[in-house]
């Protein structure tokens, strides 16, 4: 009696394969689609930490108009990111304001609203990049992946750290010491203590 794999014909196995090509682009399409919108909120932040420096070199050089038109556009962009963000929304305060003092002209003051609008849309990239690793790595923790949260609780760390470089917001450096905890726990292998140490430094990341 035979007993081995039977050989399939040639037409079985082009539907096999075009069985797991369709696997595999389903499988693409879903990552790509789950990627897509937050490198579109990265994007916006960027375009918008672009055209608040054109503004706040413009101002510099007096050009109030010039300087109204691109913080309007950082303006359109920041409200485009996250609105979890706290320093996001900080930037757009300081942004507003920019805009009303250059409408009159106020050139000075207009560039030093947002120079501040520039240091907080900087934060807020670093802190959304920190936040994002930081949901990873809960998501892991909450399955039991340790080494996948030291992973990414280092990458939030990083950020986190180049935040803070650039703001004294004291939840920021409580979140590092939470994603620090997380670390350290993960690579013991204490899943369900690193997982709490991250969530808490997720809650300072939101403040």
């Amino acid at each position: 009696m035979f007993t081995g794999r039977r050989i399939l014909s040639r037409h079985e196995e082009a539907a096999m394969y075009r069985t797991l090509n369709v696997g595999l682009m389903a499988g693409t399409a879903i990552l790509l689609l789950s990627v897509q919108p937050a490198l579109a909120q990265d994007d916006h932040l960027a375009q918008a930490v672009d055209h608040a420096q054109q503004a706040a070199a413009h101002g510099g050089m007096g050009h109030a108009a010039v300087l109204v038109q691109h913080a309007n556009m950082a303006l359109t962009h920041a409200r485009l990111a996250p609105d979890d963000n706290p320093h996001t929304m900080a930037a757009i305060a300081s942004l507003t304001d920019a805009v009303t003092h250059g409408n009159m002209d106020h050139a000075p003051v207009a560039t030093g609203m947002v120079s501040t609008g520039v240091t907080n849309l900087q934060v807020a990239v670093h802190v959304g990049m920190a936040l994002d690793h930081n949901m990873q790595a809960v998501s892991h923790g909450n399955m039991g992946h340790s080494p996948l949260v030291v992973t990414h609780a280092e990458m939030a760390l990083t950020h986190a750290r180049a935040a803070a470089e650039l703001s004294d917001s004291p939840h920021i450096g409580l979140a590092i010491e939470g994603l620090q905890s997380a670390v350290t726990h993960g690579g013991m292998g204490h899943a369900e203590v690193a997982t709490t140490s991250a969530q808490q430094a997720m809650s300072h990341l939101h403040m």
